[in-house]
């Protein structure tokens, strides 16, 4: 597939953690890429997410999916990134037919919550073995011309 999905998240976050586990076991067609928010603001920033990124307006509030070069945030960009899984986990998508304030309730209250609930670590873990190569700081880092200090976009857009 030509088409892009990054999916950006809170890299101390147990729960975050959790759930990029479980999109990463039920994604067989590894259409998605995984990066934790702590360690590419510059990256989102680039992409149209930087009140996301840390220093944002927003940072480390939501998960953040940019697909195709649109940004989506809390429940959207979990369900959008839900939909791409395996059957029957894709299925779930289904309540993104909800309307987005409603579904964005319950995740905020979870996201306000989430580190009293499923606790944190003091630094941003770095992807197992299994599925490394999923992740954008698995991407070479040398300079690439055209792209900035080869940190992999490109200088325009």
């Amino acid at each position: 597939s030509s088409s892009q999905n990054l999916l950006f998240f809170d890299g101390v976050c147990n729960l975050c953690d959790g759930f990029i586990n479980f999109v990463a076991d039920r994604d067989s067609d590894m259409r998605l890429r995984f990066g934790a928010i702590q360690r590419h603001s510059d990256y989102m920033r680039y992409l149209g997410a930087g009140r996301y990124a840390e220093g944002g307006e927003e940072a480390l509030s939501t998960l953040v999916l940019v697909q195709d070069g649109v940004v989506y945030t809390r429940s959207s960009a979990a369900l959008r990134a839900v939909a791409l899984l395996d059957r029957p986990w894709r299925y779930i998508a289904a309540f993104y037919m909800l309307p987005t304030p409603l579904r964005d309730v319950g995740y905020k209250l979870v996201a306000r919550y989430r580190y009293l609930i499923f606790g944190k670590t003091d630094t941003c873990r770095p992807p197992s073995t299994k599925f490394q190569s999923r992740f954008l700081e698995s991407e070479a880092k040398e300079p690439t011309p055209g792209f900035v200090d080869g940190g992999g976009f490109p200088l325009s857009r």
